[in-house]
């Protein structure tokens, strides 16, 4: 595994652990500037505005800097997080284990169960030809959810399989996305996919 990706499945895993124990309402997360200052790494805007999107969402950086596809990305993602927050940060955070061991990625249930959020990050290049399914946890077995890629313009340029998220809306069971998963689209490193879901 690269520095790279061993410095972020890092930093991911202790994001993770730190919300078993502190809530989300209370965890600052920044979006830091294109080439971060103390790693020197450089991420695309969509990947760290999502990730700080997980959390109580701030900015780290000068905005000068932005070119105007990051800014269009920034607001975007920050209205996303702006009209989920209430039930986001009142809600729970729940890791999730991953057969691909290039994921890292957490569930966000609403108080009440009728809604969540899948954050999937992809950390280094992946394994598999095709991705893996991503078990989902704490829904009701027998409930129908509606689920949405939120970021589907995330998607790397190659095509491999057909993903059916891609397509819109998909209504299952809590039975179905606990047992088998989601199968989302096939992901680059420093990638993020965001599920929003429903209970209808």
């Amino acid at each position: 595994m690269c520095w790279f990706s061993q410095t972020l499945r890092h930093e991911t895993i202790c994001s993770l652990l730190s919300a078993l124990f502190i809530p989300a309402a209370v965890t600052g997360s920044h979006v830091g500037p294109r080439k971060c200052h103390s790693s020197g790494r450089i991420l695309p805007m969509s990947f760290r505005a999502w990730v700080a999107a997980e959390r109580h969402m701030g900015f780290e950086m000068d905005p000068r800097e932005l070119t105007d596809e990051e800014f269009a990305i920034l607001q975007r993602v920050t209205n996303w997080w702006k009209a989920t927050r209430d039930w986001r940060m009142k809600g729970y955070v729940l890791p999730l284990e991953s057969d691909d061991s290039s994921v890292i990625s957490e569930l966000q249930i609403a108080a009440d169960g009728a809604r969540f959020v899948l954050f999937a990050g992809r950390f280094a290049t992946p394994r598999h030809t095709l991705p893996l399914a991503q078990r989902l946890t704490g829904l009701e077995p027998d409930a129908l959810y509606r689920v949405r890629l939120i970021n589907p313009e995330d998607r790397p340029p190659q095509s491999r399989g057909h993903t059916a998220l891609v397509e819109g809306d998909l209504t299952l069971s809590g039975k179905a996305l606990m047992t088998h998963g989601l199968n989302l689209p096939l992901s680059w490193p420093a990638t993020m996919w965001v599920v929003e879901g429903e209970r209808v």
